[in-house]
């Protein structure tokens, strides 16, 4: 009776560390920013967050969180929970919609309109993280990006 509880155990123990991530799970860019248009006085964009899962375990994604700034001001704050599935030994894409107040941004870009004029861009930073899960392991992935947008 002891080995039998000894011997399930251990299985578990096997079972739980053989289905966790070894690597972490990396942001590697962000692809496709597009302006969509604009809606009540907010600039509609999308995007596609790219990122590898270096593991040979599938997961899923539980979490993002991921804010829009522009010379220090917080424009848009992303915020998306649903159970996207991640797979294993891969690139993996998270679409993203963001709305961003033309006042705020552009209260940014007043400071520097003549570079606006004459450029037509902006760089805005996406910073934030994503949490992701595989079998109740959770690992919180970090986003640090700029990109310019032409207008």
């Amino acid at each position: 009776m002891k080995n039998l509880s000894l011997v399930t155990l251990v299985m578990l123990l096997l079972i739980f560390t053989g289905c966790s991530y070894e690597e972490p799970v990396t942001f590697i860019r962000l692809q496709e920013v597009k302006i969509n248009g604009i809606d009540e006085g907010d600039l509609l964009l999308s995007t596609k967050a790219v990122f590898m899962n270096p593991n040979n375990v599938r997961g899923k994604i539980k979490k993002v969180e991921i804010a829009v700034v522009h010379r220090g001001d917080t424009l848009a704050i992303v915020r998306q929970t649903g159970k996207q599935r991640i797979p294993a030994n891969n690139q993996f894409y998270v679409p993203l919609s963001l709305k961003i107040s033309i006042n705020r941004l552009q209260k940014g870009l007043l400071s520097n309109l003549s570079n606006l004029i004459t450029r037509r861009t902006v760089e805005l930073d996406f910073k934030g993280s994503i949490k992701v899960s595989s079998w109740g392991v959770n690992q919180k992935v970090p986003v640090d990006y700029s990109e310019k947008i032409k207008f």
